[in-house]
């Protein structure tokens, strides 16, 4: 590195901007030419509007010229101008040669019929005419990176005593205001930005396509270059990426599960590209394929990214990510599935949690206007691709299916298992279906009511049941019960011991589900896990308990075994289900009524 430096050879990314006459500021980025410090190009080019591509007229184009004008081009920088410089050194008839040679190099590219400007420092005309066209750099803009969610890769991180951790980057799309959180990715980390400089100026806000220094309340160790700042809180990392690939020319073909890097924003990652075991790709190719990363990255549907040989480190080509989630696959060519922006919403919605409200912000991890995404949405309900079950909840169709799937499924188990009962309870069932779709207690109320609203499913006691489920008895429960019900009768005590009905000649299980049977059909109450006894008995109990505290305040033990007449085991029992039922409240070994 030394010897570069002594040599003046840029080896590291430069920053600097000029104000123009009209008053507006351009801010530059000055990346390293020489092929060594590809890497580091990529890094300040990613995020950039607009080229200054420079070439001097004694030396020509170089091979780096060539793999940084196919870079841009895989980036989709479209605006700029071409700058010959050293004009003054080289013949006119050198200059047209040149010139020439940059048209057909540029030809079918994005940079195509870009302006040719010749520079001299010793002609003051080339100065002004390079200021003219930097002003209509000025005034460029895009609508839908300036409305989308904040995003700056880090390229820069260090921190300044008395001030703290200051980071730099390309404001890449959105706004950022002092004062505001954004979030760290990978760390999905909340800091706060206490200060904001662009181009060297303390500023309350920072917009879109500016340089900008943040000074963050973040430790320094914490944040790294390649790291995603963003306002939105929900980006998600991704392993497996699809871009639509297009190649330059290669020394060698493309294999499939050849180890690659891949570039995107200020991050360089290793992956491995999925083809099929017999597929390869070749020179000037264009085509969709997948990338497994071996390290995860934060993208959007759109982002350009670059991909270079492993060793030795060549660029191979570029293009732009069509699916942010991919799911493992090879690429079928001959799919004719096209990407679009509904493809992107869907890609997004499977992603996210089962349901999601419609809001401005909901379009923030998308490359869409917020137009377009409202219109998206409408399509997307016309066609049944969502569902809106309420003003503040949509779904995916196919995620709202397998959900109603699961559940149907899960209750299903519960009538095989359990036929005498009357469902699965509701707490239960939410438990199972969590490990596949997390619902927190509204999102799951909401679920259940919807499905009974469409009689998918009922409810009752808080059971869950299928819509037209009822259990049935065979005449050998229906006896079975008959001795249940005659034991309950000849118990000298008001509460049964479950395990007294043991001595029914029918498998153990089989009589629990008959108790719960009963139990669920409000023939029975459960008082705790080892003891039952008759509803009408228990409505009683109940009532001479209401009786008793409209004109009491504290019950004692022995007040409710008089009113009662039951055992003083039995007594205790009952008043400890009501505290657990939420009808009254022990203190030491009285009661109080809590009122609802």
């Amino acid at each position: 590195m030394a010897a570069e430096k002594l040599r003046g050879i840029t080896i590291e990314n430069g920053y600097a901007h000029l104000r123009l006459p009209s008053g507006g500021v351009v801010g530059f980025i000055d990346v390293p030419g020489h092929e060594r410090f590809i890497k580091t190009m990529l890094a300040g080019a990613m995020g950039i509007d607009a080229v200054l591509l420079i070439i001097a007229a004694d030396e020509g184009l170089k091979p780096q010229t060539i793999e940084h004008l196919n870079i841009l081009n895989h980036l989709g920088v479209s605006k700029g101008c071409i700058v010959i410089t050293k004009k003054d050194l080289v013949s006119e008839t050198e200059l047209v040669a040149l010139s020439n040679a940059i048209k057909d190099l540029t030809h079918n590219t994005s940079l195509s019929g870009f302006d040719i400007v010749y520079y001299s420092i010793y002609d003051d005309s080339c100065r002004e005419m390079m200021l003219d066209t930097l002003e209509r750099f000025s005034s460029y803009s895009d609508e839908n990176k300036a409305y989308a969610a904040s995003r700056l890769h880090v390229d820069r991180v260090f921190s300044v005593k008395g001030v703290g951790t200051i980071v730099t980057g390309t404001l890449i799309e959105g706004q950022i205001k002092k004062g505001e959180t954004i979030f760290q990715y990978p760390g999905n980390k909340k800091c706060r930005i206490k200060g904001i400089e662009v181009y060297g100026q303390p500023v309350e806000i920072a917009e879109y396509g500016q340089r900008v220094a943040l000074n963050l309340s973040i430790d320094h160790d914490q944040i790294a270059r390649g790291d995603l700042l963003s306002s939105v809180d929900q980006f998600t990392p991704t392993m497996i990426i699809e871009a639509n690939l297009t190649t330059d020319q290669l020394s060698q073909e493309i294999r499939h599960w050849q180890r690659l890097k891949l570039y995107h924003g200020t991050r360089e990652v290793l992956c491995r590209i999925a083809l099929g075991n017999d597929e390869a790709i070749h020179s000037y190719e264009s085509r969709r394929i997948q990338l497994r990363l071996e390290s995860q990255i934060y993208c959007k549907v759109n982002d350009p990214v670059i991909l270079r040989s492993y060793s030795p480190m060549v660029t191979l080509g570029g293009g732009i990510i069509v699916s942010s989630h991919a799911n493992k696959r090879i690429v079928d060519q001959s799919d004719e599935e096209a990407f679009d922006d509904l493809m992107e919403l869907k890609t997004i919605l499977k992603h996210s949690s089962c349901f999601f409200n419609i809001e401005d912000r909901f379009f923030e991890r998308t490359s869409l206007s917020l137009s377009k995404g409202y219109e998206l949405v409408e399509k997307m309900l016309k066609n049944e691709i969502i569902l809106k079950l309420n003003d503040d909840a949509y779904a995916l169709t196919d995620n709202w299916n397998a959900l109603c799937e699961l559940i149907l499924d899960a209750v299903s188990i519960e009538h095989r298992q359990h036929p005498l009962r009357k469902g699965i309870q509701k707490e239960t069932l939410r438990s199972k279906i969590n490990t596949t779709f997390p619902l927190s207690k509204s999102e799951f109320n909401l679920t259940i009511d919807t499905m009974i609203s469409n009689k998918l499913i009922k409810e009752s006691s808080n059971s869950i049941s299928l819509f037209n489920y009822s259990p049935e008895l065979n005449s050998v429960q229906k006896n079975a019960i008959d001795e249940i019900m005659a034991i309950i009768e000849t118990h000298q005590q008001a509460l049964v011991p479950m395990n007294d009905f043991l001595v029914i000649r029918l498998d153990k299980n089989v009589i629990y589900d008959l108790l719960y049977y009963l139990i669920n059909y409000e023939l029975l109450v459960k008082i705790n896990d080892e003891y039952i006894m008759t509803m009408t008995l228990y409505k009683m109990s109940v009532q001479k308990l209401f009786d008793y505290f409209e004109t009491h305040d504290v019950l004692s033990v022995a007040e409710f075994r008089d009113m009662t007449g039951f055992s003083r085991k039995s007594t205790v029992m009952l008043l400890e289900h009501f505290d657990r039922v939420k009808l009254t409240k022990r203190s030491e070994n009285n009661r109080t009524m809590i009122k609802n």
